[in-house]
């Protein structure tokens, strides 16, 4: 079996927060006819450049025709080599490198009529637990909305929530107190997400703070990006698990045996893919540190994935992230992952467990536009341009 022809599919989806997120759905094709899909997620976040779509595709048939896509091992080392970690947030090259591994994972899964799970070594569990993210506010108006969009997602089957924090503490404040007087014993908080926006002294007086107004499981990102002292000082002062992201696998390291974090934050779109995050949960499982399996909110694609992933991995201590098709309002597949009471389920079918609608890929590929612009704080908080914070400007 050989790897015949490789495409990439830009596609635009807007989210039910009012903004329109980029990915590149990834198709592999054997000689036989045999198919493989996969994802690099979601491209709309700072550094602000975009692939060249039709270069990218050159240097993977290069990288690609002719190759057995069964051996994964070797065609991953390959791309490390010639993709190799940049060491920051949302890299370019962890997502080329994620959606060729989802692609071959699905396209050996589909031949075998194996789900991937399988070739992760098989099954520990069937569901993970996943939380809906509030996304961070600037402004009190800001406030309400998001209440509403919890009783919403309460309606769908959500009762975890994790909240970005660290903009407005007047805003989170009035947010969080609120939560408590409208949701306490239906709803719970797994994380207040700093973003690596707020320093240690300050992260540790909020937290003070934010813990009189509402319970919650875990705190994350505490701490500026890379300040590795930073992270030592809060873990230290914290009463609640520390969790960071982890950028690639000396990254990790680094956390652990410098006493940083409780918890790895480990994410497929970060790390390049499936075999790269069980590298990761095996270090954390050495360490004696626990998991959570991170999103940047993909769509159904690499949702399916994580959910293999989970269904995998040794160590997975606390709820992961993965709600993205519950956020996006169009996808290119046949029919959804499925959530039941705030659990993602792991797909059954063979590959990913996931069919693409291929009229639908291309009619939305043919419509992509990327839509970055120069709202900085919408683009980290992942809000749209008529917030009304931005409305005040």
């Amino acid at each position: 079996m050989k790897i015949d022809r490789i495409e990439l599919f830009p596609v635009t989806t807007p989210r039910q927060t009012g903004i329109a997120n980029q990915h590149v759905i990834v198709r592999l094709e054997t000689a036989d006819g045999a198919v493989g899909w996969g994802e690099m997620s979601d491209l709309s976040h700072v550094p602000m450049y975009q692939f060249d779509i039709p270069e990218l595709e050159k240097m993977l048939q290069q990288m690609l025709l002719g190759k057995d896509p069964r051996n994964i091992a070797k065609l991953m080392d390959d791309f490390i080599r010639f993709f190799p970690d940049e060491g920051h947030m949302y890299s370019r090259s962890g997502l080329v490198r994620q959606g060729v591994d989802l692609a071959l994972h699905d396209l050996v899964g589909r031949v075998d009529n194996l789900p991937v799970y399988s070739l992760l070594g098989g099954k520990l569990r069937d569901r993970t637990r996943v939380c809906y993210p509030i996304f961070r506010m600037r402004s009190v108006e800001e406030v309400e909305p998001n209440l509403q969009r919890i009783e919403d997602k309460l309606a769908d089957g959500f009762d975890l929530i994790r909240v970005y924090v660290g903009a407005n503490a007047e805003a989170d404040e009035k947010f969080l107190a609120a939560f408590t007087d409208r949701f306490e014993g239906r709803v719970q908080i797994k994380s207040l997400d700093f973003s690596n926006l707020v320093k240690w002294r300050e992260s540790s007086k909020l937290i003070e703070r934010y813990a009189d107004l509402c319970d919650f499981m875990l705190i994350e990102s505490p701490v500026p990006r890379n300040d590795f002292d930073g992270l030592v000082n809060f873990r230290n002062f914290s009463r609640w698990p520390v969790s960071e992201h982890v950028l690639h696998i000396h990254h990790g390291w680094a956390l652990l045996s410098q006493g940083c974090v409780d918890i790895l934050n480990v994410s497929p779109y970060l790390l390049g893919g499936l075999q790269a995050s069980l590298r990761l949960i095996a270090l954390a499982e050495a360490a004696h540190a626990s998991v959570l399996i991170g999103t940047t909110q993909e769509l159904n694609l690499g949702t399916a994935a994580v959910a293999h992933l989970a269904a995998a991995a040794r160590v997975l201590d606390f709820p992961s992230d993965s709600t993205g098709p519950h956020l996006y309002t169009k996808d290119v597949v046949k029919a959804p992952v499925q959530y039941i009471n705030s659990h993602l389920i792991v797909p059954e079918g063979p590959g990913l467990g996931i069919e693409v609608d291929e009229d639908l890929l291309r009619e939305m590929s043919s419509e992509a536009h990327w839509t970055f612009g120069l709202d900085l704080a919408g683009v980290l908080d992942r809000t749209a341009a008529n917030r009304p914070s931005a409305e005040k400007k």
